[in-house]
Formats: structure tokens, C-alpha cells, sequence
């Protein structure tokens, strides 16, 4: 069973508040700020893939501009990567606050992937 993308976001906004409000509780503001801003990024950047999927799905079943839409993805990571270089070279954001947030990501992945299974499981053969 595969989780849908919006379970996955719902669940990172969840651990990502959870995760902010520990570091501002226990570390610092700024710690609490650079989670929120790295799970903001994966978040949007969940986001954008899998708008820039459906359009390269959508291009392809009609054969026409698969090229091009193809290219969106490795320019969209060069975006992506040129952005958080530009936020850690200009803003001195907490590198250990921004990795917690980023994280929150793959722990939503992985507890809806458990999700999905155990629902699975459950249903009615």
C-alpha cells in the first residue's frame, strides 16, 4: 500500500510543528525557526514534484512536449539546492534546526508507508 501525497504533507506539518516547538522549548528560537524553514522547503518541494509528475504523466500520454517537461525535474532540483545554498550563505540559518526539519519529511514517509500497510492488512479480502 502506498500513501497519497497529501497524507505524507498532512503528516509532516504535523511533525514539523512538534519538532519546531521541542527546539524552541529546548535549544533556541533560532533552531525552532531553521526546522520550520527546512521542513517548509521539503514540504514545497513535495509539492512541486508531484505537480511537475503530473504534468510530465499528462504530456506523455498525449506524445507531445515530454522532452521539455523532463527537463522541469533536474532544473527544479537546481533550484531547489541554489535556494538553500543562497539561505545558508546570506541568512546563517541553524544548520542542526534546518536538518531537524528537513528529517520531518522522511519520518512522514515512513509513518504513512506503516499506515497504508496496516490499513491494508486490515481490509477484506
Amino acid at each position: 500500500a502506498i500513501p497519497s501525497l497529501g497524507q505524507i504533507q498532512r503528516m509532516n506539518a504535523i511533525l514539523l510543528a512538534a519538532a519546531g516547538l521541542l527546539l524552541l522549548l529546548t535549544v533556541s528560537p533560532s533552531a525552532s525557526l531553521s526546522c520550520l524553514l527546512g521542513g517548509g522547503f521539503v514540504i514545497a518541494n513535495l509539492f512541486v514534484l508531484g505537480w511537475l509528475s503530473r504534468i510530465i504523466l499528462a504530456s506523455a500520454a498525449g506524445g507531445a512536449g515530454g522532452g521539455l517537461a523532463a527537463i522541469a525535474l533536474p532544473l527544479k532540483l537546481l533550484l531547489v539546492g541554489g535556494l538553500i545554498y543562497l539561505v545558508f550563505a546570506t541568512v546563517g540559518i541553524d544548520a542542526l534546526g534546518f536538518g531537524v526539519g528537513v528529517g520531518t519529511q522522511l519520518l512522514a514517509i515512513m509513518i504513512e508507508t506503516w499506515r497504508a500497510s496496516v490499513r491494508r492488512r486490515h481490509l477484506p479480502a
